[in-house]
């Protein structure tokens, strides 16, 4: 059986108290660290964990019906009866008066001390075997649905990284883009004092300035917004710092694998379909432990303890029986359970069709999504580089005296475009990449 040992139970229940007092004072990730990390403390999983552990824990309650039960008492009484209630008819000696009045009398108090242990043992019970084995399969699916949530929680990290990522080059781009229009600036003033530029070249540069820096300030606080979403999906402390080793231009792409075998991949791997099918094994073993209510059960039952009117004149006595008990006549209840839970297989299996399908389809869908991507990328790549040249070339015209500064800026409007074309593929490339990787149920093994 697999599942949770007691001490991991533990241990997930105080892990959140554990990570504040062993928080590292700086965190540096990788993509595949952050989802790493976010599949291990989340708290989504941290809640998985818990419904682990409780249904651990009913595994171990599914012993009681097959474990022998003790149990003693000490019992001291007195009663007084009343001999009308006896319904018997004591004979008496002609002309005597009847032992007991007719209409009744009260006899007693009859003191009483029993003290007694009961020992009973379930010799055979086919339905609670069958229940332990319903609570252990059900113990299973929900081990395997934490590591579905957990696998959910390191795609939707990795997701919030590579768009931290994007925010941060961003920010970047911009300074470059600001510092390319500063540049622009003083030329344009340079040429204004020296009587070959026009006011409108400065004004011109200037209003691309303030432009670009709007928009880095919009880019800054994109950035802080983005830290803070990561910070949040990680559980990362404020006062940790937190360092992101990767970059959108150095982050590569692991080789892609054709599409039959990221499919199966899929299918073999995938932790939300491997919940569902545990899932349909417990809605299985729930109708064979309720079909086994319907057979013989044998117990063995023992009483002996010791019995009298008063501690001094006790007297053991005892009890044992052999107990086979068939239940003949329930009331319907056990065959509608029955066809409940035979109901519940179905819907299992169904949903596990759909899945299938539903698996393979967002596997093609992601190689297509990561195909597209890189190609895209690539043709940004080549429009930033022949921006870039543009501006180049615009720049050695305005020097030279044959261009003015509108030519200028609006090449370097083009290349702020084309940056921001170049990071959104960038971007694109890496959560494609992050998508074929959840498709593919191997998020938590990126780099």
């Amino acid at each position: 059986m697999s599942g949770l040992t007691p001490a991991a139970a533990l241990a997930a229940i105080l892990l959140p108290a554990a990570l504040l007092a062993q928080e590292p004072a700086t965190y540096r990730l990788t993509l595949g660290d952050a989802a790493r990390l976010a599949s291990e403390r989340s708290t989504p999983v941290l809640e998985a964990q818990a419904r682990t552990a409780g249904a651990q824990a009913r595994v171990r309650g599914s012993l009681s019906d097959l474990l022998p039960t003790l149990d003693a008492e000490l019992l001291r009484s007195a009663r007084t009866f009343n001999t009308a209630s006896f319904g018997l008819d004591f004979p008496t000696i002609p002309g005597q008066p009847p032992f007991f009045d007719p209409d009744g009398e009260v006899v007693g108090p009859i003191n009483a001390t029993d003290l007694r242990a009961r020992l009973v043992v379930p010799l055979v019970d086919f339905g609670a075997l069958g229940r332990r084995r319903s609570a252990i399969a059900g113990a299973d699916a929900a081990l395997e649905e934490e590591r579905a949530v957990a696998d959910g929680a390191a795609a939707g990290a990795a997701r919030t990284y590579v768009a931290t990522l994007r925010a941060h080059a961003d920010v970047e781009a911009r300074r470059e883009d600001l510092a390319l229009a500063e540049e622009l600036l003083r030329i344009a003033e340079g040429q204004l004092e020296a009587g070959v530029a026009v006011a409108i070249d400065v004004t011109r540069a200037q209003s691309q300035v303030a432009t670009i820096r709007a928009q880095l300030l919009a880019a800054e606080h994109q950035a802080e917004i983005s830290d803070l979403l990561l910070r949040r999906a990680l559980r990362v402390p404020d006062q940790a710092g937190m360092e992101l080793v990767d970059d959108l231009e150095s982050m590569g792409v692991e080789s892609i694998p054709l599409e039959q075998e990221a499919v199966t991949r899929a299918l073999d791997g995938r932790s939300d379909l491997s919940a569902v099918e545990a899932y349909e094994v417990a809605a299985r073993e729930t109708v064979s432990a309720t079909r086994a209510g319907r057979l013989p059960r044998v117990t063995a039952y023992l009483d002996d303890g010791y019995f009298g009117d008063s501690y001094q004149r006790m007297l053991n006595t005892y009890t044992w029986t052999f107990r086979l008990s068939l239940p003949l006549w329930d009331g319907l209840d056990r065959s509608s359970r029955l066809r409940e839970q035979e109901a519940r297989v179905r819907e299992v299996g169904y949903r596990i069709e759909d899945m299938e399908e539903e698996v393979a389809f967002q596997v093609r869908r992601a190689l297509l999504g990561l195909n597209a991507a890189q190609e895209q990328a690539a043709a940004a790549a080549e429009r930033l580089r022949l921006a870039e040249l543009e501006v180049s070339q615009e720049e050695e015209r305005l020097r030279a005296g044959v261009a003015g500064t509108g030519d200028v800026v609006r090449a370097a409007m083009r290349l702020n475009e084309a940056r921001t074309a170049r990071l959104n593929a960038l971007s694109a490339v890496q959560t494609s990449r992050v998508g074929l990787a959840s498709a593919m149920g191997t998020v938590d093994r990126l780099p």
